[in-house]
């Protein structure tokens, strides 16, 4: 791991300990609902394999699970081992088949063609620019002929981009994933506004010979 990834490791696994908290806190108690909202506009299916990269504390991914139900399989995956363990002890908490490792998105451990669906939500700019491009291969790779990457996270107003050019957008994603063999690259404004930063999805498909 380079000294980027494992600062970063570093500072997610402090996080740990307080993440489930911060997000009641930041979401106004309504975490539980924006998860479920994500994995619909991620349409994910009965009977799906999903991966979530960036998993945190795993509510996302548990959610995934109870979408896709006994039939589907859900993993998710963070740097963090420190992430890793509190999801882990969620899902056995609340009964729910979903497993947890760590690993990165720039260097999965999955054999190709695999899942239907890759999540990430809120974690594609909390990493370097160059593990976000090995990664976006890497879950080319990954996912089934047809699978699609999904994303959530910030969009700038126009305000916003007057006055700061430093903020990412999801949207300054669509070159580079075309690039990375996606096509039918969708984004969409959705309902979820924290802290004055709206946020979008991102809805790209593997495309495969």
């Amino acid at each position: 791991m380079s000294k980027e990834g494992r600062r970063q490791e570093g500072q997610m696994g402090r996080w740990a300990w307080i993440y489930d908290p911060l997000m009641a806190l930041m979401t106004l108690g309504k975490e539980a609902r924006l998860r479920q909202r994500t994995v619909e506009l991620a349409r994910l299916k009965p009977g799906d394999n999903v991966l979530e990269v960036g998993c945190g504390t795993g509510s996302l991914t548990l959610a995934a699970k109870r979408q896709v139900g006994s039939s589907g399989e859900v993993v998710g995956i963070d740097i963090a081992p420190e992430m890793v363990a509190v999801a882990t002890r969620k899902a056995a908490r609340r009964n729910v088949g979903a497993t947890f490792q760590v690993g990165s998105i720039a260097d999965l451990a999955f054999p190709e063609n695999r899942f239907d669906v890759v999540l990430c939500s809120f974690m594609i700019f909390h990493m370097p620019e160059e593990v976000r491009t090995r990664g976006f291969a890497q879950v080319h790779r990954v996912l089934k002929p047809g699978g699609h990457l999904f994303i959530l996270d910030a969009a700038q107003t126009d305000r916003q981009r007057r006055r700061s050019a430093k903020m990412h957008d999801v949207r300054e994603l669509v070159p580079v994933l075309a690039q990375h063999r996606f096509g039918e690259i969708e984004t969409k404004e959705t309902e979820f506004v924290l802290f004055g930063t709206r946020f979008w999805s991102l809805r790209a498909k593997a495309e495969k010979p």
